[in-house]
Formats: structure tokens, sequence, C-alpha cells
């Protein structure tokens, strides 16, 4: 093996442990703790102050409306107490994600013909025309890879797509490098997540197979905000086959 050989190998060796890294610290987030996400309270003074006796007429007129109270996450579509439905894929060549079925629309076979639009997010990879419609291709190791983070790197060597997952309705597809197999979970199979903090698209992790579930609708709502608008689209509603889903070309690769 040549010098630069060896310098090329070091790189890609050095890039997939940047990558296992950051997999690993995704998996094994332990759950928020609902009191960490409130802000701490001011310290009770020891004496109270005392205060000045209002005026009677300014109490009557500027009535106090109570502080609003801050808006909570909705929950992920998924019921947490019952049992679901979901399907594994694979990205970035290790990166392991599930989607609850209930939120899949369907899987497109990768074509590769994308019609590029500059301007957008890096993880949007652009347009795939499809059955009438414009799809928005999402490179989903890219969105969920901070671009900062050394394991970016890794993912040019390891890209190699080969399905879509339809999400949104058909508007959203999400490129894969591999299809898994639909497995049934039932809620103490997955550690959820209690509070959105940093990640609002990681609903929990799927323990058994240490894949990050999606929250779809908090990703679909993220992803709109770095891809082009809706209006783009020829609401054909065409039915999505739905067959490569259930009965997955390789189930044991995941």
């Amino acid at each position: 093996m040549s010098r630069d050989d060896e310098q090329d190998f070091v790189t890609v060796v050095e890039h997939e442990q940047a990558l296992k890294v950051y997999i690993d610290a995704l998996l094994l987030e332990p759950p928020a703790d609902d009191a960490a996400s409130v802000e701490t309270a001011a310290p009770t003074p020891l004496v109270a102050p005392v205060a000045a006796e209002p005026d009677a007429a300014t109490v009557a007129i500027d009535a106090v409306e109570p502080p609003p109270q801050p808006r909570r996450r909705q929950a992920p579509a998924v019921d947490r107490d019952a049992p679901f439905e979901c399907l594994l894929f694979k990205v970035a060549g290790g990166l392991r994600l599930a989607v609850p079925l209930v939120r899949l629309t369907g899987i497109l076979k990768w074509e590769g013909h994308l019609t590029p639009i500059p301007g957008y997010a890096d993880w949007f990879l652009g347009l795939m025309s499809k059955r009438g419609r414009q799809v928005k291709v999402i490179d989903i190791a890219a969105f969920v890879i901070p671009e900062n983070h050394n394991a970016r790197q890794a993912l040019a060597d390891t890209r190699r797509y080969q399905h879509l997952l339809l999400i949104d309705d058909g508007k959203i597809g999400l490129a894969c490098d591999d299809l898994g197999r639909v497995l049934k979970l039932s809620a103490d199979k997955v550690r959820w997540r209690k509070d959105a903090g940093s990640r609002p698209w990681l609903a929990g992790t799927v323990i058994e197979q240490m894949s990050a579930l999606l929250d779809v609708e908090q990703l679909t709502a993220m992803l709109k905000e770095g891809a082009p608008s809706d209006d783009i689209h020829e609401d054909t509603r065409e039915p999505v086959d739905l067959s490569d889903v259930r009965h997955p070309s390789r189930p044991d690769d995941i």
C-alpha cells in the first residue's frame, strides 16, 4: 500500500469512527427530564416586600390577564400506549432509522433523475417527477447529522441510494440506502423522548434494534422550512404501491 493509499484509508476510518460515535450518542441519549426543560424560577425572597395598596379605579380598569403558558410540542401521531408497526431502514452506511407505517405513504425505487434547485439546504437533493407530481427528495442522513459534525465527512463515501420513502401524502421522499423489515412494537419496546430538545424529529429509540424512531409530523414541519413550498405539486392523489413496505427485498439486512 502506497503512502497516499494508506493516508486515504486512515481518513476513511476516521470518518467512519466519527459517524459511529455520533450514532451511539444519538441512540443512547437518555430521555430528557421534564424538569430540565423548565427554566429555574427566581429564588423566593425571605421577606416579601410590602406592596402599596392599589388604587381602586386602576384595578377596575386594568384587568390583568394570566401570563400565557408555554406550549409543549404535540405528541407524535403514533399512540404511545398501543402497539404499532414501523419500517426499519438504513442510511449513511450505518445509521438505522425507523418510520411508523401509519405515516408512510409508500416507497419508490431510486431512479436518480433529479432536478436540482439551488438556494436551499444541502440536504435537499432536488425534485423527482413521479405520477404527475414533483416529489421533494431529502438526504435524511445529511438532515439528521449536524453540518459541523465530523460524521458529516463520512457521508460522501457511503452514499448509495436505493429507495425513497414517501411521507406527507407523497410530497416528500426520504432517500435511504437499504430497506429493513417491518416490526410490530409495543410501547415498552421504545425509549420515548419526553421533550423535543434539539432534535424534534426524534420520537425515541427502538431499543432492541437500536434504531432512531422518526416523529414524522415534526420532521415534515422542519423539512418544509428548508425545501420548496408545496405549491409546486400537482395534487393528483394517485395511490402509491405499498407492496415493498410489507415485503422488503432483504429483511435480514437491518
